[in-house]
């Protein structure tokens, strides 16, 4: 295990890396995009699901992988055979200290949305929900879980969701924009609506263009009693391209993070109130190669942002900084090595230069922040660990 320990201080708040470490992964596949969690009532007990790609050059070939640690992520075991084949996008979710949920979206001749419960000793056989379409996201609250992907069908693009946990099981399809191309990611839980942010592949006026350097991104409200969704509300006319995310700030304020279509810049807007909008963009950082979004969080009074950052051609390095309520940017630090991903990573590498499209980021209540994300320092993707304490 290699120390790290740096220290930024802005307005009395400072962040240690405590750790950052290299995880175990079979030696074959290399890792790619993962989602991280941990149990509210066992804090120590994380779970993380990872996309692992062989390294061939033709096709895609992936599969999910569990892995585990019972003591806050400084030691890690892995599941070596894959929980599902054909699989992209892994959300995992922990409910409690005997449960985990996941999200798969596999990938053959068609996409296909499967959920998988864990009881605390082993994995139950896959649920199907149908024709799932990119990315799953899990939430939760108090009483259930919630499911929310995107469904492509040969003429219409439907916002999927499904709600699991107390009571019985809950299936929607709504259609939007009148089956326009666009794709969902990240929403979060209010008090008794869930905001779902959606990017839209093309202007609206009635009716999308779908053309893809004109995306733009909307705010949708599912209430979550009725289960009935609220008109789309514009939120910004930039694109929100790859992977956006909301994030709720105090008394209710949301925050936007997007990149822009051509993925150079990283920007963020937030809400002003129900009746004033969106405030103007803030640049967060830019790339002249390619800039990533992988994942934003609320910790404390501020957002927390990682990022992927293109510094010259084939070389990445993954930030971590501070976003307050005020949208002012601080505590920029660098997440482990430079990445430099060679030829060994085949297909993973051409889609995912970067190292994934997303990455976990979990806040643990205002003295913690544990990131996982893939790195490829000695060229080739594994998955990487810290632990950061915030004071």
């Amino acid at each position: 295990m290699s120390l790290i320990f740096l220290i930024l201080c802005t307005k009395g708040i400072s962040q240690e890396i405590e750790f950052t470490k290299k995880l175990p992964f079979p030696d074959n596949p290399v890792s790619s995009e993962l989602s991280l969690s941990y149990m509210s009532d066992a804090p120590n007990q994380l779970r993380a699901a990872v996309l692992a790609v062989k390294p061939v050059a033709d096709k895609p070939d992936y599969y999910t992988i569990v892995m585990t640690s019972e003591d806050g992520g400084l030691n890690w075991k892995l599941k070596e055979e894959p929980l599902t084949n054909e699989a992209a996008d892994p959300w995992i979710l922990g409910m409690n200290q005997n449960q985990f949920v996941l999200s798969d979206i596999s990938e053959g001749s068609k996409f296909h949305l499967k959920t998988f419960l864990n009881n605390g000793k082993e994995w139950a056989a896959p649920v199907s929900h149908g024709l799932g379409h990119d990315h799953a996201t899990i939430l939760k609250d108090s009483d259930n879980y919630y499911l929310f992907s995107t469904q492509k069908t040969s003429d219409n693009m439907l916002l999927y969701f499904y709600r699991g946990g107390k009571g019985i099981p809950v299936i929607q399809a709504y259609e939007l924009f009148n089956g326009a191309d666009f794709s969902v990611k990240k929403p979060v839980i209010l008090e008794s609506q869930i905001a779902i942010p959606v990017v839209l592949r093309g202007d609206w006026n009635g009716e999308s263009s779908n053309r893809l350097e004109q995306m733009t991104s909307w705010l949708v409200f599912l209430d979550k009693s009725s289960l009935k969704l609220t008109t789309p509300q514009l939120m910004t006319m930039r694109s929100g391209a790859k992977h956006h995310v909301l994030v709720k700030g105090n008394e209710g304020t949301l925050f936007y993070f997007y990149t822009d279509v051509e993925r150079k810049r990283l920007e963020v807007i937030k809400s002003n109130g129900s009746d004033q909008g969106w405030s103007e963009l803030t640049l967060i950082a830019e790339s002249e190669n390619l800039i990533n979004l992988d994942a934003a969080s609320w910790h404390k009074d501020q957002a927390v942002i990682v990022f992927t950052k293109e510094e010259e051609k084939g070389i990445f390095q993954k930030y971590l900084c501070n976003v307050s309520a005020g949208l002012s940017i601080s505590n920029t630090l660098k997440l482990g090595q430079q990445s430099k991903p060679d030829q060994r990573n085949g297909w993973a590498g051409r889609a995912w230069p970067q190292g994934g499209d997303y990455c976990g980021l979990i806040s643990l209540n205002e003295d913690i922040l544990y990131v996982m994300w893939s790195s490829a320092p000695d060229g080739i993707f594994k998955p990487y660990f810290s632990k950061i304490n915030t004071k």
